[in-house]
């Protein structure tokens, strides 16, 4: 079985066979190569006829929190579509929304039939994820394209630590492996939405106070889905210091020198 790379380089060399250039490939490409090494099949790479119904209910609270985030990530139709027709006219950013409305899809996939396979109850049913659509789209997008990305990118982000952290904890070992190939696509994920970010700010240093209100105000996407996004570590000192770096990186601000500003 192919196990999920524990780190993912966006920038990395061409593939194999390609001569080098001086000229930086375009961001869709690096994107496409970067879903190529990390890719894995629900069907092939789950050791499904070995999943543990027994061991997997000895943490009932983990395959609860496991269906919320299901329900969330069976919502990136609807928000990752208002931001798709949002970015009609930037090439990589509609790869990058394109690779993550798949890849968003293949998590709940696996995640739903996992649960269907422990039969864990309540079972998540069709007319519950058309019910969460409907209440989101009654509401309409929340905030400009930019903080939207930041709300994406963070969202991943921390995503990526949820999906780590439960998968520590698991009993059953098809869970755990199910999740780490998870946790893996999020960081590339966040990485993907950074980018886009990145490419803004170099053309519009302006958007930079924007970037960080919108870190400072951040809401998970997820609360546009579920009442309550699960985590799996309240105040995760690692999750909460590299959320805290990957803006100050962005932006080249400290979020507490943002801060001050405002007072």
């Amino acid at each position: 079985m192919t196990l999920p790379p524990s780190a993912l380089d966006l920038h990395s060399s061409a593939p194999s066979g390609a001569s080098r250039s001086a000229t930086p490939r375009p961001g869709y490409v690096r994107l496409a190569a970067a879903a190529d090494r990390g890719r894995w099949s629900v069907e092939r790479d789950v050791r499904w006829s070995s999943v543990d119904p027994a061991r997997a209910h000895e943490r009932s609270d983990l395959l609860a929190q496991l269906c919320t985030a299901a329900l969330s990530e069976s919502y990136h139709p609807v928000h990752l579509g208002w931001m798709l027709h949002d970015t009609w006219d930037d090439i990589d950013a509609g790869a990058a929304i394109a690779f993550e409305l798949y890849e968003g899809f293949k998590h709940f996939h696996a995640l739903r039939s996992y649960l269907d396979a422990v039969g864990f109850e309540p079972a998540i049913t069709d007319a519950e994820l058309v019910a969460i659509r409907a209440n989101a789209r009654a509401v309409g997008p929340k905030g400009s394209l930019v903080e939207r990305l930041v709300e994406f990118m963070l969202s991943e982000h921390l995503a990526s630590y949820f999906f780590r952290r439960i998968g520590e904890q698991a009993t059953d070992a098809v869970l755990a492996e199910l999740l780490a190939f998870i946790a893996a696509d999020e960081v590339r994920h966040a990485q993907a939405a950074s980018d886009l970010l990145a490419t803004r700010i170099a053309a519009d240093p302006s958007v930079v106070p924007t970037v960080l209100d919108a870190a400072v105000h951040f809401h998970h996407f997820g609360e546009q889905a579920v009442p309550d996004v699960p985590v799996a570590l309240p105040g995760d000192p690692l999750a909460i210091r590299s959320f805290t770096r990957r803006i100050e990186r962005l932006c080249g601000v400290r979020l507490v020198d943002h801060l001050k500003r405002q007072l």
